[in-house]
């Protein structure tokens, strides 16, 4: 066989358009990847989103809590901020409006009793204890 039998042969079976035809398939293959590409974005896009307001309902309810709400009226506190929030101003500017402007939203601070044992005499209340056990 010599070359012009070869290329003949190869002329006869391959047709003349076949670097169109694969040409065709690397498109196609890449037009798949970049839907791929594009569905994935679209996806990761969606999940940011989602996590951004996570994380701006976490920093909202920081600021409540740290402008003394209360934790039983945070869901109250939280939609009323969240309002003031998105008019511009920052979660810990809108937190401490919402409690001076709502007081029944703030939390209620009762006082806590104080003992102590460091006094002497019969006025500081341990000494009936004392003289129970110095009796011993």
């Amino acid at each position: 066989m010599d070359n012009e039998t070869i290329e003949r042969q190869i002329s006869e079976n391959v047709p003349e358009n076949a670097p169109e035809i694969a040409e065709n398939d690397v498109l196609s293959e890449k037009n798949a990847e970049i839907d791929a590409l594009k569905k994935e974005l679209g996806e990761c896009s969606e999940r940011l989103l989602s996590l951004n307001l996570t994380l701006s309902e976490a920093e909202t309810k920081l600021a409540l809590l740290m402008s003394g709400a209360a934790k039983e009226r945070l869901s109250e506190a939280l939609a009323l901020t969240s309002v003031l929030c998105k008019s511009g101003k920052t979660p810990e500017e809108a937190a401490m409006e919402i409690i001076s402007a709502y007081p029944h939203l703030k939390a209620v601070q009762r006082d806590i009793p104080r003992f102590s044992a460091g006094g002497l005499g019969e006025s500081d209340g341990f000494s009936a204890v004392r003289r129970i056990f110095s009796a011993r």
